[in-house]
């Protein structure tokens, strides 16, 4: 998983400026439904909305983490590609999941939305940076989101294993032993 660092220089246009930010709230403002009343006061939509925000289909990705997340589907990894072909289509449980997944300042591996589940697949590089995935771990983990790990010689040698922690993490609580 990767970190962004953002520019401290707002970007001018596009995702993020301030003239796309008022065109949305001018959309959105057109668009409301007339007939849901609001949420009374102190009330919101509480952890979906937020984790949404960092994680969901309208969460604002800066470019330059974008083009990086793009990138890096397009250079997978062999272990990346093994782990890829068992969760694609929905091929695990008919579970949705996506590689190479901005999470707020973060790329995931590989995420599930459904379940808020991130799959991070742990090359030797991982060895010289422990500080700073305990930092991302921990980071996540207070998002809500649950983080698995695993070797890419666990891919490459007991996919089996790491398909079966996959299911039981993607299982309700109540079917787990």
């Amino acid at each position: 998983m990767m970190e962004y660092k953002p520019s401290p220089q707002p970007s001018p246009q596009g995702r993020g400026s301030k003239e796309t930010e008022a065109r949305y709230q001018d959309e959105q403002d057109t668009n409301k439904d007339k007939s849901c009343p609001p949420l009374p006061e102190g009330e919101g939509l509480g952890v979906r909305a937020e984790i949404s925000k960092l994680a969901g289909s309208n969460r604002q990705i800066p470019k330059v983490l974008l083009e990086c997340a793009r990138e890096l589907r397009k250079q997978q990894t062999p272990a990346e590609e093994i782990l890829w072909e068992c969760l694609r289509n929905r091929r695990l449980l008919n579970t949705k999941f996506c590689r190479q997944h901005n999470i707020g300042r973060y790329i995931a591996d590989f995420y599930c939305h459904e379940k808020l589940l991130i799959i991070e697949l742990d090359g030797s590089i991982h060895a010289n940076q422990q500080i700073q995935d305990s930092i991302r771990q921990n980071w996540l983990q207070s998002n809500h989101f649950t983080v698995i790990r695993f070797s890419n010689e666990q891919i490459f040698n007991e996919i089996e294993l790491v398909l079966h922690t996959i299911a039981q993490a993607l299982s309700p609580r109540e079917n787990r032993n």
